[in-house]
């Protein structure tokens, strides 16, 4: 019996050690020329049920210059196996390339893919003039924390290939913030036939950096049937090295508040030119040029004795080249008065200079009579004899009031005075006080997004922190310099009335003066550049300094 057993054991330990995963792959073709298509299948056969696998194309990591995206799945929900497809070019230099050891996830079972080579030759015999090809069209020159990045992805059509689409513009380098402004755009006439991608860049921190572009065209026969399908996916795949830097702090001026390219103060317009004493009048700056004019800051007017200025609008931008910045004025005098001057500092990358923009004022024609001062007489008797009286400019003497005869009468008094009046309508006067509160606060908030935004980032400041302290506590000096970095960019877009998607390490020095740049820089390079650069900072990061520095935002909020 006992043989029996042990017998059955061993059969039964030999075949568990056979369920062994079979993988296999294969490169179309073989051999491939600098810049040729090809395409990589792998093929599994496992020991359970596969069904499809998940995040098949995120996984896998192509060598630098090769572009490889999956291009579809083979597999049967009843079936042990699975085919996955990518399509791929390969890089412009002859060579042997090695596609890194990834994982393909299935539902019930993880496997795991052995390196895949890739051989590249000059003695292959390829045209690329009768393939698809894409360019990536970037100014080529020092770039600027904050700056605007303004890019296009060309993709041309061959000799026996047309592009018909393109799709699925990322990046893959967390040191720039991309926005695909543009996408699916057909050739200028003058390129020739194919798409095009248009796209803008934000550099968040300096250094030398490797920009990473990733996308997919549609592709079809050199004569495009428009009621067809038949097109073929193609990936591009490119890689930049951008040098980034701070904008000088030599000759930099006091008003500058993050604004980067070169700008023309293009227009000043009034909604009137001849408003009476007290009307609201309508002023709007127009700005043309090209830059980051989305995370300017609305130049501040202050009042004078000529005019009182309410709060500008949200700015807007009305075009790629264009935006505006709208004030109210409130003119306080009659007489030709001038609007008042609207100027602010920009620094130009192509000249590396700071620069000035003024707005030429408008004479405006005031007609009217000056306000009345009136004499505010205080009603307490103990006050100091300045307080007791205070001459105010720009407000009339109230008219008399009306009051009807009814409620002077002693049957309104006799009424006020009965409990009964009060006790019914306690309820009404409680809730008309609560909605009063409730559509005051509404239309405060309203009026001040600010607000609003500042209490939203001072949650996400506490968060942080405590996200920031548990990574510390768990030695994640990763997980630790993003936590603070999205809370020092957060509240940086804040204060500064600026979009957070790109808050740079230059604004969050703006936000907070005097902050430790070298600090600042390694929590960067930790959270937004360790796994692209050539390695983290040497020293190791002040974890008490980098936490007050977000609790100093914290409070500033």
């Amino acid at each position: 019996m006992r043989r029996l057993f042990s017998l059955c054991f061993a059969l039964l330990l030999g075949l568990t050690a056979g369920a062994v995963d079979r993988v296999s792959w294969e490169i179309t073709p073989r051999v491939t020329a600098p810049g040729q298509p090809f395409r990589l299948q792998i093929i599994i056969e496992s020991d359970v049920i596969l069904g499809g696998a998940q995040q098949a194309g995120k996984e896998i990591r192509p060598p630098r210059g090769m572009a490889l995206r999956l291009s579809g799945q083979i597999v049967r929900s009843d079936s042990n196996e699975a085919t996955i497809n990518y399509s791929g070019v390969a890089p412009d230099q002859e060579g042997e390339y090695i596609i890194p050891a990834f994982n393909l996830r299935f539902a019930r079972k993880v496997i795991a893919v052995e390196p895949i080579k890739l051989i590249v030759s000059n003695s292959v015999t390829y045209r690329r003039s009768a393939q698809a090809r894409a360019e990536l069209v970037i100014p080529d020159r020092t770039f600027y924390v904050g700056e605007l990045i303004r890019g296009s992805i060309l993709m041309r059509g061959g000799e026996e290939e047309a592009v018909v689409a393109s799709f699925g513009l990322e990046s893959m380098a967390e040191s720039f913030s991309l926005a695909v402004t543009g996408d699916r755009q057909p050739l200028p006439e003058e390129l020739g036939q194919g798409m095009q991608t248009t796209f803008e860049l934000t550099p968040i921190r300096e250094g030398e950096s490797e920009l990473a572009l990733n996308g997919t065209m549609l592709i079809q026969g050199a004569t495009v049937n428009p009621f067809s399908n038949n097109g073929r996916d193609r990936p591009f795949a490119f890689r930049r090295k951008l040098t980034v830097a701070h904008v000088p702090e030599r000759g930099r001026p006091a008003d500058w508040s993050g604004a980067i390219g070169t700008f023309t103060a293009e227009a000043l317009q009034v909604s009137k030119d001849k408003p009476e004493v007290g009307e609201p009048i309508r002023l709007r700056a127009i700005l043309t040029g090209t830059g980051n004019l989305d995370r300017l800051i609305t130049p501040e007017i202050p009042s004078s004795e000529q005019w009182d200025i309410l709060p500008a609008q949200e700015r807007r931008r009305s075009s790629e080249a264009q935006r505006f910045f709208a004030y109210t004025l409130v003119p306080r005098l009659p007489g030709k008065l001038l609007t008042p001057a609207i100027r602010f500092s920009t620094f130009d990358p192509l000249t590396k200079q700071y620069a000035r923009i003024e707005f030429k004022p408008i004479e405006v024609t005031v007609t009217g009579n000056a306000p009345a001062k009136v004499d505010l007489i205080t009603a307490d008797p103990a006050a100091p004899a300045d307080l007791k009286k205070k001459t105010v400019t720009g407000l009339a003497p109230p008219e008399p009031r009306r009051t009807s005869a009814l409620l002077l009468g002693a049957s309104s008094t006799a009424l006020a005075a009965s409990p009964a009046f009060w006790s019914g309508n306690v309820f009404l006067v409680t809730l008309l006080l609560v909605l009063t509160g409730v559509v005051f606060t509404l239309g405060y908030l309203a009026a001040h997004p600010e607000i609003r935004i500042r209490r939203r980032a001072r949650a996400i400041l506490r968060t942080s922190l405590t996200a920031a302290a548990t990574a510390h506590r768990q030695g994640d000096h990763h997980a630790f310099a993003l936590s603070v970095v999205r809370a020092l960019q957060v509240g940086s877009a804040a204060l500064l009335g600026a979009e957070e998607a790109a808050m740079t390490q230059s604004d969050v020095e703006r936000a907070l003066p005097g902050a430790d740049r070298p600090l600042l820089d390694g929590l960067f390079i930790r959270a937004y550049g360790e796994r692209f650069a050539a390695g983290a900072p040497d020293a190791p990061t002040d974890h008490d300094a980098a936490l007050a520095l977000v609790r100093r935002l914290l409070a500033l909020l």
